[in-house]
């Protein structure tokens, strides 16, 4: 019984440490942040597009590869010119990516926030489903204003 007892307060303690504040400033300054990122990330990712075309490989070909590189369960049959080409996109995409990394931090701190407390107030997010539903009203105002 003690032994539940206290598993008991370690699981409310941990409850507790997960839930954070966020204020309604900080909701619209993380609603600001994300709109943004994600304009980025859609950009970024039609970069990618582009880049796999133009090395002349089928972007649903490009995604069968990488899902199967990813899965030690799942085997593609790929051409050695496909394997290359795979391969010299992927370096392109990594080489990429701390420039990628320094625009969404940039883009992040621009909207008023540290990257730490946007990483806060997006797990708060995953497990406060008020919270959730305050970003979506906070957003959809912000949509029909603009």
């Amino acid at each position: 019984m003690k032994n539940f007892i206290l598993a008991l307060t370690l699981l409310f303690s941990a409850v507790t440490l997960a839930q954070t504040e966020v204020s309604d400033a900080d909701l619209n300054k993380f609603a600001d942040a994300y709109k943004a990122v994600q304009i980025e990330n859609q950009e970024v990712q039609q970069e990618m597009v582009e880049m796999i075309k133009k090395e002349g490989l089928e972007l649903s070909r490009f995604q069968t590869i990488q899902q199967a590189s990813v899965n030690p369960n799942k085997e593609v049959e790929a051409t050695q010119e496909e394997m290359d080409i795979y391969k010299k996109v992927i370096t392109e995409i990594e080489k990429m990516q701390p420039e990628l990394q320094k625009e969404m931090s940039d883009i992040i701190t621009d909207n008023g926030l540290t990257l730490d407390r946007y990483q806060e107030i997006g797990a708060a997010l995953q497990s406060d489903q008020a919270l959730q539903q305050k970003l979506q009203t906070m957003m959809m105002k912000q949509q029909t204003k603009g």
